[in-house]
C-alpha cells in the first residue's frame, strides 16, 4: 500500500517514544545496528517495521507494559496489511487508498457533504453518474472498478462491528437530479432505508439554515477508540489529511455547528420524503404531452 496513514502514525509514535527517552536517532541506530536511513524511513512511515525491530525499539525506549507493547505490535501488523482494495490499485490514487484504510478501521465516521450523497450511502447508478460527471476521461474499465470499490466500501456498515456513521447532507444535494429522476428517486429511497440502521444517523441541512459552517468544503472525521481522530478534505486535485489538535478542533466544532443547524433525524426523513414526492410530481409532469 505504500506510505499509508497507519504506517505514518506508527512512525510518529515511535519518534515520540525516542524523544521521551532522550535518545537521538543516531544513538538508537548505533545501539541496534540500524542505518540512519532506516531510522529516518521508519519514523516517517516509509517502510514497514518488522516485529523484531519493533520489539527492540520498544525495549530500548523503556516500553515494558504488556498491553502497550501488544498495541504497538497490532498497529505494526495493521500497517503491513494489504487491504481488499489492492485488487483495484491501478484505478485508485494513493490518497484514496489511505482514505479507504482509515474508513475501514474507524470506530466512528462523521461526514458533511455539501454537493453529493456520501459515498457510503450511494446506489451504484448514482455513483456511476457522479464518477463520470468530472472532466477527466478515465481509462477503460476504471469507471466499473471505481463503482465496485465504492460498493465494497459500504460493506463496513454491515460488518460484525460496524462504525457509527453520522452524515449531514445539504438539501441541495438531495434535490440535485443526478442521473435523471428514476436514478435520483432510487437514491433517495435508499437513504430512507439506511436510516433504519441503528449505527447510522442522517441529518439534512435545509435551505432555510442559510449560511453555515460547512459552506467552504465537505469533510470527514474518522474517530478511533485509542488513537486521535483524523480529518480529511478532498478536492479536484487531491486529498488532505489532518491530525493536529487545532485542526481537529476546528473540524469537530464545524460539525457540531452543522449538526445544530440541521433538521433532526426524524424531520430529515420527512424532508427526504417530501423531496421524493415533489420529484415524482415533476417526473409525471415531464411525461405529459
Amino acid at each position: 500500500m505504500g506510505q499509508t496513514i497507519r504506517s505514518r502514525r506508527l512512525g510518529s509514535d515511535l519518534r515520540q517514544l525516542r524523544r521521551r527517552a532522550n535518545l537521538t536517532a543516531e544513538a538508537v541506530g548505533d545501539e541496534l545496528g540500524f542505518s540512519q536511513s532506516k531510522m529516518s524511513r521508519m519514523e516517517k512511515g516509509e517502510v514497514r517495521v518488522s516485529r523484531t525491530d519493533l520489539k527492540a525499539l520498544l525495549a530500548l525506549y523503556g516500553v515494558t507494559d504488556e498491553k502497550q507493547v501488544a498495541a504497538f505490535l497490532e498497529a505494526a501488523k495493521d500497517a503491513r496489511t494489504r487491504g481488499w482494495w489492492i485488487a483495484y490499485e491501478d484505478a485508485l490514487p494513493r490518497e484514496y487508498r489511505d482514505f479507504i484504510a482509515l474508513e475501514g478501521t474507524a470506530a466512528g465516521i462523521r461526514t458533511f457533504e455539501g454537493m453529493i450523497v456520501p459515498g457510503l450511502m450511494q446506489t451504484p447508478d448514482y455513483t456511476r453518474h457522479i464518477i463520470t460527471a468530472g472532466p477527466a476521461v478515465l481509462p477503460p474499465g476504471h469507471v466499473d472498478s471505481l463503482i465496485k470499490v465504492r460498493m465494497e466500501r459500504q460493506s463496513i456498515l454491515e460488518g460484525e462491528h460496524p462504525p457509527k456513521l453520522w452524515a449531514i447532507v445539504t438539501e441541495g444535494a438531495l434535490r440535485q437530479v443526478v442521473g435523471g429522476h428514476t436514478v435520483m428517486l432510487d437514491q433517495l429511497h435508499h437513504l430512507t432505508r439506511l436510516t433504519e440502521r441503528s449505527n447510522l444517523t442522517l441529518q439534512v441541512l435545509p435551505f432555510e439554515a442559510g449560511a453555515h459552517a460547512g459552506v467552504q468544503s465537505s469533510f470527514w472525521l474518522f474517530d478511533f477508540p485509542a488513537d486521535p481522530s483524523i480529518a480529511c478534505v478532498a478536492n479536484l486535485t487531491g486529498t488532505l489529511f489532518m491530525d493536529q489538535p487545532g485542526q481537529l478542533d476546528a473540524f469537530s466544532d464545524a460539525f457540531d455547528n452543522l449538526r445544530a443547524s440541521a433538521l433532526s433525524p426524524a424531520d430529515s426523513l420527512t424532508r427526504i420524503t417530501d423531496i421524493m414526492t415533489a420529484m415524482r410530481r415533476d417526473q409525471d409532469q415531464r411525461k405529459q404531452p
